[in-house]
């Protein structure tokens, strides 16, 4: 471990993006823990791509693209410890970082136009029209943060759930008729589309 971080903070012998790689597979290769190695080394990615300059903000998601593919996954690491084979490896980890940068730039740029399709159909400022405006800042909800968040009665910030619920862009989440919650079904729809 003493080995893997010199190198990780002397910045490695090679681009940033392949040092990624190689440190990585070190990581796990070394399995340092009793537990949560796996998800260790992939926050570890995230957080070196934004100490790069790769991300402005920690938004990259690559477990989503290593479980797709835990099999090869498992088998390119395997090809470097048995066979030395960085090359294969180096080649599959770049190409889940692409596909994850890509999947997060399309899954932002929808984002963006929903918002402006909810800003335009829903201009006013009852409070129906902030909620639908307020969905990306608060996703999932209740009916006392619709209250406290815009200083209304119970009563309106039922109305205002009930108004969205009728449009369809919520839904009353946990089945419960007390403490109910609601989530955005655009905005989740979108943040959890599984990518192909």
């Amino acid at each position: 471990m003493d080995s893997l971080e010199a190198y990780i903070q002397m910045g490695g012998q090679h681009h940033p993006l392949i040092d990624l790689a190689i440190a990585h597979y070190q990581f796990e290769t070394i399995h340092p823990y009793s537990d949560g190695n796996g998800r260790l080394g992939r926050i570890l990615i995230v957080l070196q791509l934004h100490n790069a300059g790769y991300l402005s903000d920690p938004y990259l998601y690559p477990s989503a693209y290593f479980n797709r593919n835990k099999q090869a996954y498992v088998e390119k690491m395997r090809a470097v410890s048995e066979e030395g084979n960085w090359r294969d490896w180096i080649l599959f980890f770049l190409d889940g970082i692409e596909a994850q940068a890509r999947d997060s730039y399309e899954r932002t740029f929808e984002l963006i136009e929903l918002r402006r399709d909810y800003e335009t159909r829903y201009p006013h400022s009852k409070t129906s029209h902030k909620l639908a405006r307020s969905l990306f800042d608060l996703p999932y909800f209740t009916a006392n943060e619709v209250e406290s968040r815009f200083d209304v009665s119970r009563q309106t910030a039922y109305n205002a759930i009930e108004e969205l619920e009728a449009d369809g862009l919520i839904v009353e989440a946990t089945g419960k008729q007390r403490n109910q919650e609601y989530k955005a079904v655009d905005v989740f729809d979108i943040l959890e589309r599984s990518t192909v």
